[in-house]
């Protein structure tokens, strides 16, 4: 029988949700002027014919007119948060979190939304522009080489996205955009840190006429806060665009090579006594990877684009573990072709903002280890329709539907899967700029090729019903976002321990909760952000019944203030709280719990002219933390992987 559990909700969201409806008075949401025009003028700019609205690209998007709790991070917010990398930024976000093994720079840093633990890569899909970054295999998407500066906004929703983007869409998306045009400007700075950490990026960005685009070039050399964690990351990006009269044509690329020492876990005594030692003295890995994203877009007659993309990706890794004498290599060539016709009707007074796409997508993977061959090419295909309804000027409707074919070969038989995704909801906007919604999916999750090994059982396809509902207000540079999820996963495909194989789980899997994300100009001075989580992930029937998932935290809360405290100096501060969960591998809950943790990070910007100075702090508390742990149920033992302790930066830059 089914064991059903209520989430408990603590009492920091009492005053964060009654802020969502006091909140009138203050103003700004970053990015945005400063606007009181009253809602029903904006909702009726949306209710009329005119701008085509786009999936996921880097034109005016859909994504905050869907029904879910969308929230943005616009291009203002990314420059006032204490945020190095992605990683960091992307931890800012109630409901996602963002967790590292090693690295001091967000590299291999997993991401999941809405509580999935383990297998949070799987069921968190990555974009860039609104293409695949996920990939086929366990590794995670690397967003180490996406520069900072050449971000416009990301885009985060919550329990949604399934018809239009497709497999893995099971806790939401997230959608890196980039800037649609590019000033002339260029930037320098060096930087220098603890563990012997000196890095550097620069940037050239411009425009001339119809053509404009950014190069970036980035490089971090650090001997890492633990012994054998050495690091160091080279990337590059460029990011094109031309655009004439109704056509437009854009270019973005990406190469990134990186090699890390890796120290393995330490158990619970040495966590405590000696985080910074290594287990794995030996063991290393590198990565290369490049990804050249083409694209066309094409204004036609009658309020419709035709979009035409494509990307190519490789990706290689070396790994060498003499702890467990294992070694290997991996490469993943992978090619796509995403055409979409997208438009704007009326049928009467509701007006409709449909898209109507295509996905082909085909991986080559290989891998040559000691212990054996591979050699796999999986192929999916995918078609699928979506339509957003202003029904009034403050109600609309969406819809969508998508169908997946994906054949894999290369063990014996061809594998053939498919799958079904839907999505629907509702939104009202009241007079007054807040907005209720409402919205479901069915997502389903084909495995990846490791999933898929030989030494492995038969793994179908994974299939999730999500619903959320909330609210959402905004007034110039103010805005709030209160969502409640719940999800139920049959077929979740997940990693025993017992059997040391990935399997389908018998019964299903419940994920439920509620985030609030609010941005606040207290002044023209101050900004400050609140945004917070509480989630309860738990097994829903067979042997580990109202057990919860590992490594799903129950409660997490970020706060920010930035101030601008002279008109050359600003100060940024952050506290993040993590809370308790289990270690990953502890499905009977029988270990105990990882602990929670607190950390603050301060950093200062002092400018002069075009000069800037930054000074950071990380991690003032100077405690020892961890955001994994394994255990293994087998041998009773657990090992913990440190994040570092108290740490620092300083960063010269100049920009022109």
């Amino acid at each position: 029988m089914s064991t059903r559990h209520a989430t408990r909700y603590p009492a920091l969201f009492l005053p964060a949700a009654v802020s969502l409806l006091l909140a009138a008075p203050l103003q700004g949401i970053a990015g945005e002027p400063t606007d009181t025009t009253d809602t029903t003028d904006a909702a009726s700019d949306r209710h009329a014919l005119g701008t085509v609205k786009v999936s996921g690209a880097r034109n005016t998007s859909l994504a905050g007119e869907l029904p879910t709790g969308t929230v943005v991070i616009d291009r203002e917010a990314i420059d006032s948060l204490p945020a190095t990398n992605l990683a960091d930024l992307l931890d800012t976000v109630g409901g996602l979190q963002s967790s590292r093994l090693y690295g001091i720079n967000g590299s291999n840093a997993s991401v999941d939304l809405l509580g999935f633990g383990a297998t949070g890569n799987q069921n968190t899909l990555i974009l860039l522009n609104g293409r695949r970054l996920s990939n086929i295999d366990l590794t995670t998407p690397e967003l180490t080489g996406i520069p900072l500066a050449a971000i416009e906004r990301i885009e985060v929703l919550p329990g949604a996205g399934a018809a239009l983007y497709g497999n893995g869409a099971v806790g939401g998306v997230v959608n890196i955009v980039t800037r649609r045009s590019y000033r002339n400007s260029a930037g320098l700075e060096i930087n220098s840190g603890s563990y012997n950490s000196l890095g550097g990026n620069g940037y050239a960005t411009g425009n001339h006429g119809n053509l404009s685009g950014a190069v970036a070039l980035s490089t971090l050399d650090s001997d890492g806060y633990r012994d054998n964690n050495a690091l160091r990351n080279d990337s590059a990006f460029a990011d094109l665009r031309y655009q004439q009269d109704r056509v437009e044509a854009y270019f973005t690329a990406n190469g990134t090579r990186q090699s890390q020492g890796l120290p393995g876990g330490r158990d619970p005594k040495e966590f405590n006594n000696d985080p910074q030692g290594a287990d794995t003295p030996d063991d290393d890995a590198e990565q290369e990877s490049y990804w050249l994203m083409p694209g066309l877009r094409i204004a036609m007659a009658g309020n419709t684009a035709l979009t035409l993309d494509a990307s190519r990706r490789r990706q290689t890794q070396e790994y060498r573990y003499p702890s467990s004498g294992f070694n290997g290599e991996s490469v993943v060539d992978s090619y796509s072709f995403t055409p979409k016709l997208e438009g704007q009707t009326a049928t009467g007074s509701a007006v409709h903002n449909w898209t109507l796409g295509m996905d082909l997508h085909e991986y080559d993977y290989t891998s040559r280890t000691n212990f054996g061959d591979r050699e796999l090419e999986q192929s999916q295909r995918a078609w699928y329709l979506h339509n957003l309804v202003s029904l009034t000027p403050k109600l609309s409707v969406s819809a969508g539907a998508r169908q997946l074919e994906s054949t894999l070969s290369g063990e014996g038989a061809d594998k053939e899967q498919d799958g079904e995704m839907y999505e629907g909801g509702i939104r009202y906007t009241f007079t007054g700029n807040l907005a209720l919604f409402a919205g479901a999916q069915r997502s389903v999750r084909i495995a990846n090729v490791d999933e898929l090994s030989p030494f492995n059982p038969p793994i179908d396809p994974q299939t999730g019903h999500s619903y959320t509902t909330g609210a959402s207000w905004s007034q110039g540079r103010q805005h709030s976002t209160l969502t409640f999820w719940r999800a139920e996963i049959d077929n979740e495909i997940v990693y025993d321990p017992i059997a040391f194989a990935n399997r389908n789980l018998d019964d299903r899997t419940v994920h439920k909760g509620v985030s609030i994300n609010s941005r606040w100009r207290l002044d023209k001075d101050i900004t400050f952000t609140a945004n917070a989580s509480a989630q309860q992930a738990r097994f829903d029937g067979g042997p580990f019944s109202g057990n919860d998932v590992p490594l799903v935290p129950e409660h997490t809360m970020e706060l920010i203030a930035d101030w601008q405290a002279l008109t050359w100096l600003s100060a940024q501060i952050s506290h993040r709280y993590v809370g308790d969960r289990h270690y990953d591998g502890d499905v009977d809950n029988e270990y105990r719990k990882l602990d929670h943790y607190r950390t603050t990070d301060l950093q200062l910007t002092a400018r002069y002219r075009k000069l800037y100075l930054k000074a950071g702090v990380y991690n003032l508390e100077d405690n020892v933390n961890a955001d994994y742990g394994n255990y293994n149920p087998g041998s009773s033992n657990a090992v913990l992987y440190p994040l570092p302790e108290r740490h620092y930066r300083v960063a010269l830059g100049m920009e022109l």
